[in-house]
């Protein structure tokens, strides 16, 4: 029996529990037990001919496992690349983990991809990372590059909030054959350490995965040393795999594996960690995604109770989002939003911005906390903070929600609430109405109001005081939501959310759009989710709601926060597909 027998799926919560005891003891027991396999020659890599062409001394290709190049012209060390085959779940050479590319090793990397018949090559790194370059740029940005014997044509490149698709057209000199390679570049990995959570780097997988044609060579896997987060894409894809066919993984022998074929595979016990909350979050949650032409069907399933059941699928796929927590300790989550200098900035005692997604301010000196506001930064579909969500200003807190678009450059408003509701006040009134007010540093003169059926938009002129700058911020409050549940028909909303969309392409200014209702959450969270949800499906033609909620959840909590809105999402996706007529057949 082995020491570390594969887990069935069904166990895993509890055997990461176990792991996670007295700080994570048994984690560290069991990654330092791993294997390190250095028992193999690497020869080739230490040939002075080919030292140059290894990015750090220490991490070489090990002889018995490495990618051999067709030889050039009988020039010594010509068939060397720092890159090894790694087997898959049942499948063996399924991968090629390789450092980031050299200025010197660009012709040997587009030589392999060809001799490979590689058609997908996944990158984990940004080409410079803390100012140190990680990675050459291997690829035209526009047009044709030629390296060495091979000619590389950009196609198209389209850029999301987490990662990046490249494709491209390639050949051989000599040869009539053209090729096509995709490349996927992950943006969610930080420079430090691994992921907050594990939402986007499985929808990133789950991307790759769908578009690598079945009779491909290798997928080719690179970060910056092609052994930590490479490790890292390896082994959960693998172990997806696996579980799809034996209900269990197995990671602490896959590691063992890879680092046979070649060193330093996963290398730290974080990365480890990050690979067991990846794999329960995927056991947990399963595939959430459906294309639009499914979209009617799936809803009324989601609807429909099954015999034996109290609840219908829809509220068990809600009720997942909040079981579905992050294991790192909460109180350090929320270091600035505690401090007894801000707490009487939240209106809610409950909702807090995460430390790692706030919105900061720039510090005002000598007033302590004067960085703080009760605000998130969101990712859009294809930006990075592409929305700021926040709280109903305060009383207290409306200069510092003027600091906050001024500084942030968010000139687009959405107020989701009315001031008052059901006999309490929802968010103070933080503009003026007649004449001009200032807000600490800043002067708001109100400009126009335009009545519409569904919202009032407000147009103000914003001066900077200090400098005399100023530029115009418009406001949309959307005045059709009942004051208690939620709208009967997303129709007005989907209309409201285009039309600020709209006018955030016509004024284009580069910042993010501020949404807020009371306390930033519930229709907030609506709003943003609409917005990212919308968007995916005119340019992929697919629909996951429990996805991109669980991904706002992880960048403020709380979000979308009642079923009943949870369930207005997918109504309002519905009924955006039936405006398409030529989608709803």
């Amino acid at each position: 029996m082995r020491e570390h027998p594969p887990i069935p799926v069904i166990d895993l919560a509890d055997h990461i529990e176990r792991l996670k005891a007295n700080d994570g003891l048994r984690f560290s027991q069991e990654y330092e037990s791993i294997d390190p396999g250095q028992q193999f020659t690497w020869e080739n890599s230490n040939m002075e001919v080919n030292k140059p062409k290894n990015r750090y001394a220490n991490v070489i290709a090990y002889d018995h496992s490495r990618v051999v190049l067709t030889s050039v012209d009988a020039v010594p060390g010509s068939d060397y690349i720092n890159a090894n085959y790694i087997d898959g779940y049942r499948k063996q050479n399924a991968y090629i983990a390789t450092q980031g590319p050299l200025p010197e090793t660009l012709s040997d990397f587009w030589r392999m991809v060809w001799e490979q018949r590689t058609c997908t090559i996944v990158m984990m790194t940004h080409l410079e990372e803390k100012s140190r370059i990680k990675c050459e740029q291997y690829w035209p940005s526009r047009g044709t590059e030629t390296y060495g014997m091979i000619q590389v044509t950009i196609l198209d490149t389209v850029e999301l909030a987490t990662y990046v698709m490249r494709t491209f057209t390639f050949y051989k000199n000599g040869s009539s054959e053209k090729r096509e390679v995709q490349q996927f570049q992950f943006l969610g990995w930080p420079d430090h350490g691994v992921p907050e959570y594990p939402t986007t780097t499985l929808a990133f997988l789950q991307k790759v995965r769908a578009c690598n044609p079945p009779d491909a060579g290798p997928i080719i896997v690179h970060c910056s040393a092609g052994v930590g987060r490479t490790g890292c894409f390896i082994v959960i894809d693998a172990m997806l795999e696996r579980m799809k066919h034996e209900k269990s993984v197995d990671i602490y022998g896959h590691v063992t594996c890879m680092r046979a074929q070649r060193n330093y595979m996963v290398q730290t016990e974080d990365q480890y960690i990050f690979i067991h909350e990846a794999l329960l979050e995927a056991a947990t949650c399963g595939c959430t995604e459906v294309t639009t032409r499914n979209l009617y069907t799936h809803i009324q399933k989601l609807n429909q109770t099954a015999a034996g059941e109290t609840l219908t699928p829809m509220a068990q796929e809600f009720k997942k989002l909040t079981s579905t927590a992050n294991f790192k300790a909460q109180n350090m989550r929320f270091i600035s939003a505690n401090l007894p200098c801000n707490k009487f900035k939240n209106r809610l005692i409950n909702i807090m911005p995460f430390e790692f997604t706030r919105v900061c301010l720039k510090p005002i000196r000598g007033v302590e906390g004067s960085d703080y506001i009760n605000a998130s930064f969101i990712n859009g579909y294809r930006h990075q903070g592409a929305y700021i969500a926040t709280q109903g200003p305060l009383a207290e807190t409306s200069e510092d929600f003027w600091r906050m678009l001024w500084e942030h450059n968010s000139t687009i408003v959405v107020m989701l609430t009315k001031l008052r509701e059901m006999g309490r006040e929802k968010c103070h009134q933080y503009w003026p109405a007649e004449c001009s007010a200032r807000y600490q540093y800043f002067v708001v003169d109100p400009m126009a109001e335009y009545n519409m059926p569904q919202y009032i938009l407000r147009e103000f002129k914003v001066t900077d005081a200090r400098d005399g700058q100023s530029r115009t911020i418009r406001q949309f409050q959307f005045t059709d939501w009942p004051e208690q549940g939620v709208p009967k028909t997303g129709e007005a909303f989907i209309d409201f959310i285009g039309q600020v969309h709209k006018t955030k392409e016509q004024f284009g200014q580069d910042g993010p759009i501020t949404v807020h209702c009371s306390a930033g959450v519930g229709r907030t969270g609506v709003f943003i989710t609409l917005s990212i949800v919308l968007e995916r499906m005119r340019h992929e033609g697919v629909v996951d709601v429990f996805q991109t909620v669980k991904i706002l959840r992880t960048q403020r909590p709380a979000m979308v926060q009642t079923e009943d809105q949870y369930q207005l999402c997918y109504r309002a996706a519905l009924e955006y597909l039936g405006s398409f007529d030529h989608y709803a057949t």
